[in-house]
């Protein structure tokens, strides 16, 4: 399962790392790479519920292997892609593929794990986006210096294809999903408990992408960067974030959700200040870069978890939901991240991220402080 994420999310967010590549090669703005991100996610956050609701009879491992061949088939498009037209467009394909794969992911794991350890299952699977982030983004990002991005994106279709051989190996369960429909859907959406979480997903992904979606030109405009250091700093944030999601993993069972995921939004504000306030060193730039990182990817397993107990029988349905509100809090982020970028420039990225993170952290904190007073009453 982790494998298969780690796919997702290194097809997701390999045009970060490709920045300037594509940039140069397709004769656009680097700014413009931004909607790339934009499109993959949108499509991924329509699609990821729809295919709950209209394919849930088939086994979830079938849903899963076809949305990898989906995803390896965009991979080789965008690689002959002759234009940027071309190039957003399989983007959208990549994102429809993708939301096969991630629901599926995390409604195996949570399924073949007992109450008392989902949050640890939920961190291993979703280990395969973070280790995304440590391994994926910077090799990619190396590995287009070296050989060119189409190149890239030609291996990243070998590796989808190779992912899914070893899912269909390795992992036994063959169960269809729980029946969903959009009744199904739109009672999850409209729900208290469900859609405020959801909601939360959304705010806090946005949050972090209104600053990492062009974090290329932003280190390189403050911190005075080359443009072959992006690798180094991609890295040190990738593996900050793989550090933050498995220190949360047991602490989530120990501790309970809601705590971990307080701690995480309050760490993720703290490191974006850092990045705003510090003086244009580099290396104090890496200090906020893995603030930033470890407190962010602490967020994920632990709301996981959280959603994946708000109804159990629809499981599916809500961490698709969840799934799609990551990708399109992405999407959300990747927009705000470049109409900031093209209309006030790089320093604003970092306040623009605290003021969207600042509309979950408060509801979530006072939630947080005023719950238990309710229940003793």
């Amino acid at each position: 399962m982790g494998t298969a994420y780690f796919m997702v999310g290194t097809s997701s967010l390999s045009v970060i790392g490709l920045t300037y590549e594509i940039a140069d090669g397709l004769k656009v703005s680097p700014a413009d790479i931004a909607f790339l991100i934009t499109v993959f996610a949108l499509t991924f956050a329509i699609a990821a519920p729809l295919t709950q609701v209209f394919l849930y009879r088939l086994p979830r491992i079938t849903i899963l292997s076809m949305g990898l061949i989906i995803l390896a088939g965009a991979q080789v498009m965008g690689a002959y892609a002759t234009s940027y037209e071309m190039l957003f467009i399989s983007r959208g394909i990549m994102g429809l593929g993708a939301a096969s794969v991630s629901p599926m992911c995390s409604a195996i794991g949570a399924g073949l794990a007992p109450p008392e350890q989902q949050g640890r299952a939920m961190g291993i699977v979703f280990a395969g986006l973070t280790v995304a982030s440590v391994l994926g983004t910077p090799l990619t990002a190396y590995l287009g210096t070296l050989i060119g991005w189409r190149n890239v994106m030609l291996l990243l279709a070998l590796f989808c294809l190779l992912s899914m051989a070893s899912v269909l190996l390795l992992v036994r369960d063959r169960n269809p999903g729980a029946e969903s429909s959009l009744r199904h859907l739109l009672r999850a959406l409209l729900g208290r408990r469900s859609s405020g979480a959801i909601l939360m997903t959304f705010l806090q992904m946005t949050s972090i992408f209104c600053t990492y979606a062009l974090i290329a030109p932003y280190m390189t405009d403050k911190f005075n960067m080359p443009e072959n250091m992006i690798a180094v700093v991609l890295l040190v944030y990738g593996v900050n974030g793989v550090l933050g999601n498995v220190f949360v993993g047991r602490l989530g069972d120990r501790y309970g959700p809601d705590k971990i995921i307080l701690i995480s939004l309050l760490g993720l504000a703290a490191g974006l200040i850092i990045l705003q306030l510090v003086e244009p060193v580099f290396l104090l730039a890496l200090v906020g870069v893995s603030f930033w990182a470890f407190s962010g990817m602490m967020f994920h397993s632990p709301q996981q978890q959280r959603i994946a107990n708000i109804d159990p029988a629809q499981r599916s349905l809500l961490l698709a939901l969840n799934a799609s509100a990551l990708y399109l809090g992405i999407s959300v982020g990747s927009w705000i991240s470049n109409f900031t970028y093209v209309e006030f420039g790089h320093d604003m990225l970092p306040l623009v991220s605290l003021g969207v993170l600042a509309l979950c952290t408060v509801p979530f904190g006072l939630f947080m402080l005023l719950g238990p007073k309710k229940r003793r009453n």
